[in-house]
């Protein structure tokens, strides 16, 4: 009997959860350019390639005979391998959030036969899932669909108040990306960091939302929905500093490399240091019978002491494992690139990934308010 074979792009601390899920079943393969990372997999059942994805043939040494690939690259690099894979006709996952619109390989994923689910972390990805489902099964219509989300520090320390387990370039990214929204039906750009707000989850303590841009392939994939907004979570002594750094002119994409490796270093998780991760989807409309309706979709997820796994680690690497293991099962095998939504909107695909998910200890409160 065949066992899949999947290829791991990257190693980083969500790369690790991806193949912490997925090395028990499969046939796994790490890979990244750092010997160190993939070292510290080496008490995993997974094969390990240390070498530069972009260098010539290197790409297709390692993901021409995988049955599936999990792209967990930073997003500035992410479009170029995404379309490389599509050439070669792969199933692909990605947790890439990349500048570039991966829609925009479609027709190339469907003439090469690739399936494509781009934006498969926990937010972009598991929000838009949720978003997905709720359209299409629980509302007759929805007019209104808000995202709050963040990856917190459980312990925040001076001068930060912020640490992140992915590249801090795409945290950066969060922080100078403008925002493509729609509110009251008019799709707009806005910036990021503005319209910040109080935000209360119980058992967190105060924090502070503001506009990030996440939303993207809702705009096509609900263009039904009056307003669809994202909002990111930062303790308010973050926010605060990162506004009066934008303020003096650190956030310029003249600077923002030069900001990038200043607080890189900063905003690493020591080991065995703990971590949160917030999210709130909130639902606005009319409910299958016609009456109005309003959900909260809440989840709470901690550090994982017993594997050591950071929870936006979790959250984003077990989504990303959730979704290829329904591609290698044949849930879901359409060509093309689909957005992540479109999983949600189907309710075999939707329960197969939760279910995943809530195996594994992450799991949304549904509250009706």
């Amino acid at each position: 009997m065949h066992t899949p074979h999947v290829t791991v792009l990257g190693a980083g601390l969500i790369g690790k959860a991806i193949v912490h899920d997925l090395c028990h079943d499969y046939a796994v393969t790490a890979v990244d350019h750092s010997p160190a990372a993939l070292e510290a997999l080496s008490h995993q059942p997974c094969g390990h390639a240390a070498l530069d994805a972009f260098a010539t043939g290197a790409l297709e040494s390692v993901a021409g005979h995988a049955d599936l690939v999990v792209m967990a690259m930073p997003g500035a690099i992410g479009h170029k391998l995404l379309e490389r894979l599509v050439y070669l006709g792969k199933r692909v996952v990605d947790i890439s959030f990349t500048e570039e619109d991966p829609t925009h390989l479609n027709e190339l994923a469907v003439e090469h036969g690739a399936v494509v689910i781009p934006d498969a972390g926990v937010c972009p990805g598991l929000s838009n899932i949720v978003a997905g489902y709720a359209a299409a099964h629980l509302f007759s219509r929805l007019d209104k669909y808000v995202c709050y989300v963040g990856g917190l520090p459980r312990e925040p320390q001076g001068p930060w108040f912020y640490k992140n387990p992915f590249a801090a370039a795409s945290v950066v990214d969060e922080y100078t990306r403008p925002c493509r929204f729609r509110i009251d039906g008019q799709d707009v750009v806005l910036e990021p960091l503005s319209d910040s707000e109080e935000f209360e989850f119980p058992g967190v303590g105060p924090l502070v939302a503001f506009n990030t841009d996440g939303i993207r392939t809702l705009l096509r994939s609900l263009p039904q929905v009056p307003t669809l907004l994202e909002k990111t979570l930062r303790h308010r002594e973050h926010y605060e500093f990162i506004c009066r750094l934008k303020a003096a002119g650190f956030l310029t994409a003249a600077r923002a490399q030069e900001f990038t490796e200043v607080a890189s270093p900063g905003w690493k998780f020591e080991r065995g240091e703990e971590d949160i991760t917030v999210m709130r989807l909130l639902f606005e409309g009319l409910s299958k019978e016609g009456a109005p309706l309003r959900l909260h979709f809440d989840l709470l997820d901690r550090y994982d002491r017993e594997a050591r796994l950071l929870s936006m680690a979790r959250t984003t690497g077990y989504t990303a494992a959730a979704v290829a293991r329904l591609l290698l099962a044949g849930g879901f095998s359409e060509p093309g690139v689909h957005a992540p939504e479109r999983l949600g909107m189907n309710g075999n695909c939707y329960e197969a990934i939760l279910a995943h998910l809530r195996v594994r200890g992450i799991e949304f409160a549904q509250t009706r308010v």
